[in-house]
């Protein structure tokens, strides 16, 4: 039995193209788009969350990685018992998460990333309409 649970929410850092700054508008987003709806992207979100996104790449670039690799790296650093689980479809993209556990982030820049606070909005739309 786990005597500790510890839960580390890093999913807005990978997962969306916002967290990897290529959609800084919705304006770049198909009307289609299923992020319009998304909660993190609304209103004046999605520009409050791109200060988590800057600083994200600001890390990279001082570390030469990838923002992926940077919030791979920040949470591995957390301690022994934490396993993130990303998701990716390319066998590039499997290369580079792994790689991550080869990178040691400097105090300061752990600093900066546990001084981002959580991502402005909820993470995902209602979704009470589903539990019906």
């Amino acid at each position: 039995m786990i005597g500790t649970s510890r839960t580390i929410r890093c999913n807005c850092r990978i997962s969306s193209a916002a967290s990897t700054g290529t959609i800084r508008s919705l304006d770049q987003l198909d009307e289609s788009d299923f992020r319009r709806a998304n909660p993190r992207f609304e209103g004046s979100n999605l520009a409050a969350n791109m200060h988590i996104v800057d600083a994200v790449e600001a890390v990279a670039a001082q570390a030469g990685v990838t923002p992926a690799q940077v919030a791979l790296a920040w949470v591995l650093a957390k301690g022994p018992g934490i396993a993130p689980i990303p998701g990716t479809k390319r066998v590039s993209r499997l290369e580079e998460n792994v790689a991550a556990d080869d990178i040691t982030l400097t105090a300061e820049q752990l600093a900066t990333l546990n001084a981002l606070g959580p991502a402005v909005g909820d993470r995902y739309a209602d979704m009470s309409p589903i539990n019906r």
